[in-house]
């Protein structure tokens, strides 16, 4: 408190001058959960931009003394650059927000719903959702700050809703909330209004998806349009520098190249990755254990390989122990293998050798995701279960008798799970405790929150056949949305594709052209080819990790597409001396 003392008591002046050129800081403030008074931030604001303009010139007096002129600029720009950056983290704040409480707002409107139809009054239902805290994060932090506002600071309920309205960032809870206040204080049926929100958010979900696919189209297709144009031509234009610098006085150079090849395209794919990131639909939820394994295990082994088998292999002097130990040169043996099998020339070596790297790395990543991919499908067993329950409970039988009856069924993943519960509810276990229990092994997030409804309209309401119908009815809508996006998503799986195996294909066959030609034999050619086709095989890779985010919307669904395309990279280049000798008849060169 006393730096918030100290910076608001001498920075009070400008920065209510500050509030008064951007009145919309105090509003995102309050929307983006902020917890400083507007006036308070805004004196931070003046604070840091002084002091950052204070360090900004004392560094650039410092490198003029060094002579370095170049990067005076950049300091001279940061204090605007951190001032507007300060200015509106706030917004970017309550904007991510936003983006994370309407993922799983749909599911917890279902849920309100639910509870009201189970006789729950709507202010109490809203409470309840604090107690679900593991399922609907987001929402239980509206719950929480609705229950200090009604039990704590006395609000009446609906002024309540009608303050989360003005301090929510997402327009998705502000017109539920503010909806919700006007149905009341009109005398409408609240069963109805959320029941029929609840439907709406749901079709919402099917259109957006068939409007993020078309997005996601057009981004990609510019996409493959700057990688094919820029790899393409770029590689042309050095190879050419290279094999004829003699008679040629302009092209690109060899410095200009790697920083393209392995910053520049690297960079554009990371971008690429982050829009559709931000485009997609995202649950509130991430399995980050494929990352785990990825960073732990195959990040290292990438490094390992490269240094090792590749880098120190290609620097070192043939007389250094080092190069004629296992851990060099064995390595590089081993990565090399295929390339010294087929007989390739010796400038593919290391693109061969990075191209193994990357799979031996890879793969176990790939084969991990692909496992876990199969705890996604407990999702089809449980809508199916939750329609055959609906079912079974119009023949007159209870809940807990009815979940035991179902076992005896096949629901797929969600088998061996029902299978437990059905076991436990015989031993006279409360279902609540069943699915705390089970909430530990179903990582699901979906999942989750359609047991969670389930238990909790059971608890609540006994199940009745009506509400069961309509869980029953959101469970198949999530199990259509899902179905949607899949299908939106699959077909733009093509565009990553084609682009990286039109690249690899079309920069092998004119690094084989250029080997057959006499220019081949020089020793400008092999350094530029043997430094250019392992950065062609990174942005191949990386190709393959934006396939699996357009895809499947998550990264590590990439890993396998990466893997499959380090291998049809590895077969173009395999392929080289067929290639050669086909462009050798064709251009009559011996």
């Amino acid at each position: 408190m006393e730096i918030w003392d100290f910076v608001y008591r001498y920075f009070e002046k400008p920065g209510k001058k500050i509030l008064k050129i951007y009145p919309n800081i105090a509003d995102d403030i309050r929307k983006s959960g902020i917890h400083l008074y507007p006036e308070v931030y805004a004196s931070f604001i003046v604070f840091a931009t002084f002091l950052i303009s204070l360090i900004s010139i004392i560094l650039s007096i410092v490198f003029f003394a060094l002579h370095i002129f170049i990067i005076i600029p950049v300091f001279a720009a940061l204090p605007f650059i951190a001032f507007i950056i300060l200015v509106y983290t706030p917004a970017l704040i309550g904007s991510s927000r936003a983006g994370g409480i309407e993922g799983e707002f749909p599911y917890t409107v279902a849920y309100l719903s639910m509870m009201v139809m189970s006789g729950l009054s709507p202010y109490t239902a809203f409470e309840r959702i604090t107690r679900s805290k593991r399922v609907f994060s987001k929402s239980a932090e509206l719950s929480q700050r609705f229950i200090l506002l009604v039990r704590v600071l006395g609000r009446d309920p609906l002024t309540a809703f009608s303050m989360l309205a003005q301090r929510t960032p997402s327009t998705t809870v502000r017109d539920l909330l503010m909806g919700y206040v006007t149905t009341v204080r009109a005398g409408g049926d609240v069963i109805d209004y959320l029941t029929k929100k609840a439907r709406l958010l749901f079709s919402e979900l099917l259109v957006r998806m068939k409007i993020i696919a078309d997005r996601l189209g057009g981004l990609l297709e510019a996409y493959l349009a700057l990688i094919l144009l820029s790899l393409i031509s770029l590689t042309v234009m050095y190879y050419v520098t290279v094999s004829y610098v003699s008679a040629l006085t302009f092209g690109v150079s060899p410095g200009a190249m790697a920083l393209i090849l392995y910053v520049l395209m690297p960079f554009i794919s990371g971008m690429i990755i982050y829009l559709v990131d931000v485009t997609q639909y995202k649950e509130p939820w991430i399995d980050y254990r494929p990352y785990i394994l990825y960073g732990g295990l195959s990040i290292p082994l990438t490094v390992y390989f490269s240094v090792f088998g590749i880098l120190l292999y290609e620097l070192l002097p043939p007389y250094s122990p080092l190069y004629r130990s296992f851990l060099v040169s064995g390595l590089n043996d081993i990565l090399t293998l295929p390339a010294r099998m087929i007989g390739l020339q010796k400038f593919y070596y290391p693109a061969v050798a990075f191209t193994m790297a990357l799979l031996f790395a890879t793969l176990p990543s790939a084969i991990y995701a692909e496992y876990l991919a199969r705890e996604y499908r407990v999702i089809n067993g449980i809508t199916r279960f939750l329609r055959d329950l609906v079912e079974i409970r119009k023949t007159g039988l209870s809940p807990e008798r009815s979940i035991i009856e179902l076992s005896k069924r096949s629901y797929g993943v969600f088998t061996k799970y029902l299978k437990k519960m059905a076991l436990q509810i015989s031993l006279g276990i409360p279902l609540s405790k069943i699915i705390d229990e089970l909430f530990k092994k179903i990582i699901v997030w979906r999942a989750k929150v359609m047991l969670f409804i389930m238990t909790d309209t059971i608890e609540v309401g006994g199940g009745s056949i009506e509400i069961m119908e309509h869980l029953s009815w959101f469970a198949e809508n999530v199990d259509a949305i899902e179905d949607e996006k899949k299908r939106n998503l699959r077909t733009l799986l093509i565009v990553p594709y084609m682009g990286a195996i039109l690249t690899i294909a079309t920069i092998i066959m004119m690094t084989a052209f250029f080997a057959s030609l006499q220019v081949a034999t020089s020793g400008a050619y092999y350094i530029a080819a043997s430094s250019t086709l392992p950065a062609i095989i990174l942005n191949i890779y990386l190709m393959g990790l934006v396939a699996g985010k357009v895809s499947s919307g998550s990264i590590a669904a990439g890993f396998k597409h990466a893997v499959l395309l380090l291998i049809i990279s590895l077969l173009f280049m395999l392929a080289a001396p067929i290639m050669s000798k086909a462009l050798s008849g064709l251009t009559g060169v011996s």
